[in-house]
């Protein structure tokens, strides 16, 4: 379904495109939004290459996977639309990314399942927005719950994402809005507060306001923050029963730190496990150089001395790629709630 609905599909003005080098294909540039050129431009827009421009408007109306030609330099480039891998790679940051499959991992580490049949909006928290592209991939997960539903209908699932930088948060609602056409923009609410406990302490006091018993309300939370550790009591207790909670930091001491604040103030949480991201592709994974490629035999090897050429395939592991990714990551879940124990010993819930 994905390759038919890609094939049937053109550029239009407003989309992210990515260009890659026929020639040197681990030559890539993304673009920003198309557009057509306006009647008061002297240039018409166009994305710049290491081998010329390439104008907006020889994409634009186009299919995916055409080939396209820099018109100064006359290089050649087949343009697609970028993976979410490629996408948080090659653009621009106003902060350090959590690479996409690092995001991944970090999203299915949760273990989050969303089952429609139940009668509940299923909410999620992320601190801080940062790059977008943790909120990427969490939205992507959740989208689903979301996909068929009306227009004025409310969404089942919903990320809330924080963060006080409000030039980080306008860039990640950028990266956000302009991936596949804003395919995932309704899924998620941006808020910035001065702190993610601040929203919290807000939405706990609205939920009081309204008289209902129960407070707890998210079903998973991701902290990708310096200090994670002073999040996690607030957090937790607006974590339903056993909801997870997953933290994302670069050391490992900040790991620890979290575990440490946990046990100090008798959080109500249960850490499940803790585990490294390796760099690299993310995931632990590494990259191979597959490739077909034309190999010439020099005349000594040849009895009627003259050269032949014979096709061979390249495989290899990737060198002198950037390398990216890496990380640690915790997961925690609510314990169950107790309450008091009467005389008898039995717990009250």
């Amino acid at each position: 379904m994905r390759c038919a609905s890609a094939a049937a599909n053109v550029f239009r003005p407003g989309d992210v495109v990515l260009l890659r080098d026929v020639l040197r294909p681990s030559l890539a540039i993304l673009s920003g939004p198309l557009r057509l050129p306006t009647d008061t431009e002297d240039k018409p827009p166009s994305i710049c290459t290491h081998r010329g421009e390439v104008r907006h408007t020889a994409i634009l109306n186009a299919h995916p996977r055409t080939l396209v030609k820099s018109h100064t330099a006359g290089a050649t480039f087949v343009v697609t639309f970028p993976t979410l891998e490629e996408y948080v790679n090659f653009r621009r940051r106003k902060a350090t990314p959590i690479y996409a499959f690092d995001a991944a991992a970090t999203v299915a580490l949760a273990d989050i399942h969303i089952d429609e049949r139940e009668h509940t909006v299923f909410e999620f928290l992320e601190a801080g927005t940062g790059h977008g592209s943790l909120t990427l991939a969490i939205a992507r997960f959740i989208h689903a719950a979301n996909a068929n539903l009306d227009k004025n209908a409310p969404r089942k699932a919903v990320l809330h994402s924080v963060d006080r930088n409000k030039d980080h948060a306008k860039y990640g609602i950028k990266n956000l809005r302009e991936f596949r056409r804003g395919l995932y923009a309704a899924d998620v609410d941006f808020h910035a507060p001065s702190t993610p406990s601040e929203y919290l302490q807000s939405r706990l006091e609205s939920i009081r306001d309204h008289g209902e018993s129960h407070t707890a309300f998210l079903s998973g939370a991701f902290l990708d923050l310096p200090s994670p550790e002073l999040e996690v009591e607030v957090v937790a207790r607006c974590l339903k029963t056993d909801c997870p909670l997953v933290v994302f930091a670069p050391s490992v001491t900040q790991i620890v730190d979290v575990i440490e604040a946990v046990r100090a103030k008798n959080v109500q949480l249960s850490m499940c496990k803790v585990v490294e991201l390796l760099p690299g592709m993310g995931g632990s994974m590494r990259e191979w150089d597959i490739r077909r490629a034309v190999v010439r035999n020099p005349p000594d090897r040849n009895e009627q001395g003259d050269s032949e050429s014979q096709g061979r395939w390249v495989c290899r592991p990737m060198v002198g790629e950037r390398i990216v990714g890496g990380g640690f990551v915790a997961v925690f879940r609510k314990k169950l709630q107790k309450t008091r124990r009467d005389n008898a010993g039995q717990l009250e819930q």
